[in-house]
């Protein structure tokens, strides 16, 4: 399937990658080309239109890469040779792919694909109004990829697995300012909310894939993370209201893992449909709580 639509707007990947530096070369050319042509066949056979999941080996492999490169320069690269608006299955396989780079890979990665946030903008809006499962799906991975971006944009000390850099404490750099705080609580929010958005996008359009625990654990993390933030960094400068958002936070972190430990176990779509929806509700209420806590 291909879909033509009108690019006379497009942004060009090739173009925007330009502005992505190279920090590590391999010196010895049969070693480069044997290294590219390893790290290609791995590109290639997870990103296409085949609807089956990539296969790890070749994912662990292109994460790899990263770290040899210290960047995704080459990875890339790579994509401007796969025409990625082709077909929903291969935007959805790239994001696929993209996501674990970003938070498993070196963490060059996410200051070299912030710079192609409009190129994820791009291709959201491509595949917005297409009425196909994966075309919806591929819109919706985008705009969690862009909210990913932006999160780590704002905030650098995380790391793409959403740990804290080693070289940073967020009570030193926030110091006594509650502000800081109530602002990564909300935006942590956000994110999670983003990812919620697309689980339910996913349990509604396809059967039960084993795609979907990452975002769960995702969620999981994030939670965490953000009932952590609470309780170190006073979130709201009231000692009552933090124990309050503390706990709605560990409270939404073991729905996450109730959720997850279900979903493993091949319950039903319709119970995993049901508490997906009770998730989110509990996430929107979290969120006016927030607010609230704010004002």
């Amino acid at each position: 399937m291909s879909v033509n639509k009108n690019r006379s707007n497009t942004i060009y990947l090739n173009q925007l990658i330009t502005n992505i530096p190279v920090r590590r070369k391999i010196v010895d050319h049969n070693d480069r080309d044997k290294f590219e042509w390893n790290q290609w066949q791995s590109a290639t056979k997870s990103i296409n239109n085949v609807e089956v999941s990539p296969k790890e080996k070749h994912v662990r492999n292109l994460i790899l890469g990263t770290f040899r490169l210290e960047g995704s320069r080459l990875f890339w690269t790579m994509m401007t040779r796969i025409n990625i608006e082709s077909h929903p299955i291969i935007t959805w396989k790239f994001c696929y792919i993209i996501h674990r780079l970003l938070r498993d890979g070196h963490q060059n990665v996410i200051r070299d694909s912030i710079l192609l946030t409009s190129y994820f903008d791009q291709l959201s809006k491509y595949w917005n109004g297409v009425q196909q499962n994966y075309a919806l799906l591929s819109c919706r991975y985008c705009n969690l990829i862009i909210s990913k971006l932006k999160f780590h944009e704002r905030n650098l000390m995380f790391i793409g697995n959403l740990t804290i850099n080693e070289n940073n404490d967020i009570r030193r750099l926030f110091n006594n300012n509650y502000d800081p705080y109530f602002q990564l609580c909300t935006e942590l929010l956000n994110y999670m909310e983003e990812i919620l958005n697309l689980v339910q996008v996913i349990f509604k359009s396809l059967d039960q894939s084993p795609d979907t625990l990452p975002f769960l654990n995702e969620c999981i993390t994030l939670a965490n993370c953000m009932a952590d933030v609470v309780v170190h960094g006073k979130a709201t400068a009231n000692l009552v209201q933090d124990v309050i958002l503390a706990n709605d936070c560990r409270d939404v972190t073991l729905y996450c893992i109730d959720l997850y430990t279900n979903y493993q176990a091949s319950s039903t779509s319709n119970d995993i449909d049901k508490q997906s929806n009770q998730l989110i509700h509990r996430l929107n209420l979290l969120i006016e709580k927030t607010k609230t806590f704010s004002s």
